[in-house]
C-alpha cells in the first residue's frame, strides 16, 4: 500500500480529487499564500523511457500556462518537483 501523501514541496494535501494513468490531483493548502488549490502530480519514474524529454516538455508548458490570462483558463499559480513527483498548483474550481 502506498504512503498517504501529506505534503508537497509548500503545500499541504487536504484529500485526493482524483486520479489518472500518471499521476493524482490533489485539493491543498498553500500557507504561504493561505489560498486552496488543485495540486496535479505526475510520476517521473526512472524507468519511464523518454524521462528527461517529459520533464523538460512539462516545465515547459506549465511555464507557458503560467504566463496566460483568460477568464476560461485555470490560473497556474506555481511547479516544481520533490522526489519521483513533479506538480502544477492551479486554481481550484469547484463544481
Amino acid at each position: 500500500m502506498a504512503k498517504k501523501l501529506r505534503q508537497l514541496g509548500r503545500y499541504r494535501i487536504k484529500h485526493e480529487l482524483g486520479r489518472g494513468a500518471m499521476g493524482v490531483v490533489y485539493e491543498a493548502q498553500d500557507p504561504l499564500l493561505d489560498r486552496t488549490v488543485a495540486l496535479k502530480t505526475i510520476i517521473l519514474s526512472h524507468e519511464m523511457e523518454g524521462r528527461e524529454d517529459f520533464h523538460r516538455r512539462f516545465f515547459l508548458e506549465a511555464k507557458a500556462a503560467g504566463k496566460l490570462n483568460h477568464p476560461n483558463i485555470i490560473t497556474i499559480y506555481d511547479f516544481g518537483e520533490e522526489g519521483d513527483l513533479a506538480f502544477m498548483a492551479m486554481e481550484l474550481l469547484k463544481g
